[in-house]
This record gives structure tokens, C-alpha cells and sequence, in this order.
């Protein structure tokens, strides 16, 4: 299967982030109110969609929360963008009864899980 991520062939790709990027990114996507905030964020804008389907909503909400996760981690061990796309994927699913809303609640839970097959782009 061909290289999704032609970017990984880059010499820049394999250097780790740098720090000003780490010192700009770190604070806010190491919050979980800034995250789930945004996903707020991204309910009210698609929401009004004739096709919006809250279900699908939620399953990407949950990806990217667990790609948030991996780049919050990259950060801290100062990994390259290549080492990034090489880390286990993961899903971070918030607890069916969570309210919606700015302030987050103590009772609002997330389930982590990894996902375990093998990318179909493996070589990097």
C-alpha cells in the first residue's frame, strides 16, 4: 500500500518538535476542558447539518481525543512528527450519560482503548 504521509521522507519529519512548538501547543491540548471544549466547539458547528449524525459525531470526537492524547505525549518526550504517526492508535470515548456544556462535570468519565490491528502503512 503507498506512503499516506509523504511528509515522513522529509529530513524535518525525523527532527523532534521543536521546543517553541511544544511551549505554544503543550498547555492547552494537556487540558482536558480545553479539549473536550473544543469538541463542544465542533457540536454546535455541525449540528445544524441536514446530515449530522450524533452517533458519527461521537466516534470521531473520540479519535481525535486520542490523537490529541498521542501528540500531547509526543510532546513531552520530545518525539519527531515521524515517531508520532508510529504510535499505537487510540480511541478516547467519553461515558455515554456526560452532559454537554462549558463547565465539565467530575462525574464525566473517558475510557481509553488502543487500537490493535496493524496500520496498513507500515513500513515507517
Amino acid at each position: 500500500m503507498p506512503d499516506p504521509y509523504y511528509w515522513t521522507w522529509l529530513p524535518y519529519a525525523k527532527q523532534p518538535f521543536s521546543n517553541e512548538t511544544r511551549d505554544l501547543i503543550l498547555p492547552q491540548l494537556s487540558d482536558m476542558n480545553y479539549v473536550q471544549e473544543l469538541c463542544d466547539e465542533l457540536y454546535e458547528l455541525f449540528k445544524n447539518d441536514k446530515g449530522f449524525d450524533r452517533n458519527v459525531f461521537e466516534k470521531q470526537m473520540s479519535v481525535m481525543r486520542g490523537q490529541i492524547l498521542n501528540l500531547t505525549q509526543a510532546l513531552k518526550e520530545g518525539k519527531s512528527p515521524v515517531q508520532l504517526v508510529q504510535m499505537p492508535a487510540v480511541l478516547v470515548e467519553r461515558s455515554r450519560g456526560a452532559q454537554r456544556g462549558r463547565i465539565r462535570a467530575m462525574t464525566e468519565t473517558f475510557t481509553q482503548s488502543f487500537q490493535r490491528k496493524t496500520p496498513f502503512f507500515s513500513w515507517c
